[in-house]
């Protein structure tokens, strides 16, 4: 495997967590409106802000690897 393909292979690495970690999000998000306490909707609230975020922190990776 040459430089090139290695940063390819990465670059689509990055791409897929970072389609897991948005669609994680998407499913908190739909089972948090069906929790019947805001208390029990803390933590599901808490974990899919954190996945936007790493969703976003791979997204940029791939890009910035994409780039060199």
């Amino acid at each position: 495997m040459d430089h090139t393909e290695s940063i390819r292979n990465f670059e689509r690495l990055m791409e897929k967590e970072a389609d897991q970690a948005h669609e994680a999000a998407i499913e908190l998000e739909a089972l948090v409106s069906v929790l019947p306490s805001e208390k029990s909707r803390q933590l599901p609230q808490l974990q899919i802000k954190a996945n936007h975020k790493l969703s976003k922190e791979f997204r940029e990776l791939a890009l910035q690897v994409k780039e060199t």
